[in-house]
């Protein structure tokens, strides 16, 4: 299977599984559970960084080399989110402090993943997106109400 393939196959997933948990609320806010998964982010997406870096040259004027020019800037400014939504619990802020950080990080992973589709990706480049990907659904339940499954989270 192709990276580009696979990479739309976990985006559908990804899409599937938003929309069939609309009606759910926010998972009961956990500080400690919510740092831990945000402390892996600056590592995260900094290997997306670097494996982007390491991926061929892109043909300029052919139209990929923009969307690929377009996705390293993506993932630069993912990594500098991830830090800083990071940084922000680790300092002890809560759910009110840090969602629009959140939800400014949710928004440009769309972006990059968006980007992404329209690029061929090494194997390397899709794992290190796999992670990231990883990272932000464990993230969504606590910050997106569509996100969670937890049937004892508050009404």
């Amino acid at each position: 299977m192709t990276s580009t393939a696979r990479l739309g196959w976990l985006s559908l997933g990804i899409a599937l599984i938003w929309s069939t948990s609309s009606a759910a609320d926010l998972a009961k806010w956990d500080q400690a559970a919510v740092t831990g998964i945000a402390k892996q982010l600056p590592a995260a997406t900094e290997r997306v960084q670097t494996a982007l870096l390491d991926e061929p040259a892109q043909t300029i004027g052919s139209g990929d080399a923009e969307s690929f020019f377009a996705l390293q800037q993506n993932a630069r400014r993912l990594h500098e989110q991830g830090m800083a939504l990071a940084k922000h619990l680790e300092a002890g802020k809560g759910y009110e402090e840090t969602r629009n950080l959140y939800r400014s990080f949710k928004e440009i992973w769309d972006d990059t993943t968006v980007n992404a589709q329209r690029s061929e990706l090494l194997e390397p480049t899709m794992d290190a997106f796999a992670k990231v990907d990883d990272l932000v659904r464990q993230l969504a339940p606590y910050y997106d109400p569509k996100a969670s499954g937890d049937p004892n989270a508050p009404k």
